[in-house]
């Protein structure tokens, strides 16, 4: 009896002990230092800590627990990017999640993503998963995808392009359009275009092209023309990328249930131009939105403590 309690309370103490180091951080430049420091990932969990039921089940069933901060710990600094309602939240740190969903193009809740330390997103789970093996196996992917940039920094020509394409391939779709550098890179050494990328280079300089254009346009009527402009011109490869800029600029004003409807056949439109979607992954996300949408209320307030980062134009 004495024996099984000493062997096993050095092993209970040591999980403690990990547990009580994986604290979840909140600025962001430091998470990205420490990240850099140790040479591992940022994991970065993109919540509403007081009014996202979903964002409070994976924390509860997920996030917070020893075992899974005991496995978090070997492998990234955590950062949290929280968005809540309360009015005591300090500003400073309101206005860097706020920013930081816009950087990551974040659009619903929960998000969480994997960083490296230059801020580049390698991996990510969007939306609720509950099972804790799951969500090691997503965001595992993520640090996979680091440890093989980081290989190919040491590596040149042929032998670089061998791990830079299998990390690409690892890339959510979600997250391969806020690459661009690591495409171009692949593209530059990919002379004989295994890949495919450079197609897909050229659909988004056009695409950036749109987006400055909209960017520059001095209203959001305007900018809503150019990009229908664009849309009626569009590659396949554009079609996705170019209905969420419409979609963003609809959802950042929205007053009306009938705004609120308009966006939402924007956002219908983007999960059937995805090209990496099965119809029935399709049909399902779609199933999703209806219920996000239900209550166009509900999408006005969002708008505004979530997407709205500028006055209406």
């Amino acid at each position: 009896m004495f024996s099984f309690k000493y062997s096993v309370l050095p092993a209970v103490a040591a999980l403690v002990s990990t547990v009580a180091a994986a604290e979840w951080g909140t600025n962001y430049e430091e998470a990205l230092r420490r990240a850099g420091e140790r040479g591992c990932v940022v994991m970065a969990d993109f919540t509403g800590s007081d009014w996202c039921g979903y964002c409070m089940n994976l924390h509860s069933q997920v996030l917070h627990r020893p075992e899974f901060l005991s496995w978090a710990s070997r492998h990234f600094e955590l950062l949290e990017v929280d968005v809540p309602h309360r009015a005591d939240f300090p500003a400073e740190l309101r206005a860097q999640n706020r920013a930081l969903c816009e950087k990551y193009r974040v659009r619903g809740f929960p998000t969480v993503l994997v960083l490296d330390a230059q801020g580049r997103p390698l991996g990510g789970l969007f939306g609720f998963e509950g099972d804790m093996a799951e969500v090691q196996r997503i965001l595992g992917m993520g640090v996979r995808v680091g440890e093989l940039l980081q290989q190919a920094d040491s590596l040149q020509g042929e032998e670089k392009l061998r791990p830079l394409l299998e990390a690409w391939k690892l890339i959510p779709e979600e997250l391969k359009e806020q690459n661009p550098a690591l495409r171009d890179e692949i593209v530059a050494l990919d002379t004989q275009d295994i890949s495919g990328l450079r197609a897909a280079a050229e659909a988004e300089r056009r695409l950036q092209e749109c987006k400055a254009a909209a960017d520059a346009a001095p209203t959001d009527a305007a900018a809503l023309v150019i990009v229908d402009a664009a849309l009626a011109q569009a590659v396949p490869q554009n079609r996705r990328q170019l209905l969420e800029l419409k979609y963003r600029l609809l959802i950042h004003g929205v007053e009306t249930p009938e705004e609120v409807y308009a966006a939402a056949e924007v956002a219908y439109a983007m999960i059937d131009a995805d090209l990496s979607l099965s119809d029935a992954d399709k049909e399902n996300r779609k199933r999703q939105l209806r219920g996000v949408f239900a209550n166009p209320w509900t999408s006005i307030r969002r708008s505004r403590i979530i997407y709205r980062t500028r006055p209406k134009r």
